[in-house]
């Protein structure tokens, strides 16, 4: 039994040093992601609501047409800004167009972005930046394709990813959301890409986690029967 305590110790002495650093950080991270809800911390609240409301859709719209008489695979009316645009897909693609004409809406400008920021905006500060980025990075989701960016400055702030094509929002990335992001890549030990938290790191130091408090246990108990618990 002396013996097998004596391993038990020396196991739970290499275990903590090999594993403490990184339950630090579980514990550490779970607790920065009990901070804020997650609709905070995914930008949700500096989003305004642009949903069309059919009340206010004009009766004499004119319906679009696909590029060189392609049929049209579908056609939905939203907002674009203070205006109403048709986004149309057909086997060439997805582009806009103008829902008074009918007609292809031009590529976006930086002054088509600034009006769709404003509209889409709903924090607390201003307009700061607008720039075409022609590889985004990963934190929008759509790593390496062009998106338009519009940085706000303020009380709130904030980065809006635009879609050139269909002037969607598609990202709200915030200095909360990536000091989330970095603490989920730590906690999950997933470095890169930030999405699986099944790999053997994360299993070999789960597994040694589990066997360095059964050991703290085994030790514990082991005291207690000698009448050491406290000394």
């Amino acid at each position: 039994m002396a013996k097998f305590t004596w391993m038990v110790t020396r196991l739970h002495r290499l275990l903590a040093l090999v594993v403490g650093a990184q339950l630090l950080i579980w514990t550490v991270s779970g607790f920065f992601f009990t901070l804020k809800p997650i609709e905070q911390v995914r930008g949700t609240h500096l989003r305004a609501d642009v949903t069309l409301d059919p009340a206010t859709i004009p009766p004499d719209l004119v319906l679009p047409v696909g590029r060189d008489g392609a049929p049209i695979l579908s056609a939905e009316l939203k907002r674009f800004g203070h205006t109403l645009v048709w986004e149309v897909t057909d086997v060439s693609g997805t582009r806009l167009h103008n829902a008074v004409t009918g007609d292809p809406r031009p590529p976006m400008t930086e002054a088509d972005i600034r009006t769709l920021a404003a509209a889409h905006w709903a924090g607390q500060g201003e307009l700061d930046a607008v720039a075409f980025v022609e590889a985004a990075p990963a934190e929008t989701g759509r790593a390496g394709q062009p998106l338009w960016r519009a940085e706000f400055a303020g009380k709130d702030t904030a980065t809006f990813w635009f879609d050139p094509q269909t002037a969607d929002l598609v990202a709200v990335r915030t200095p909360w959301w990536r000091t989330f992001d970095l603490l989920w890549g730590l906690h999950i030990m997933d470095w890169t890409s930030r999405e699986t938290f099944t790999s053997w790191w994360m299993k070999l130091f789960g597994f040694s986690a589990v066997m360095l408090s059964l050991a703290g246990i085994w030790l514990l108990v082991d005291r207690a029967r000698k009448g050491r618990l406290f000394r």
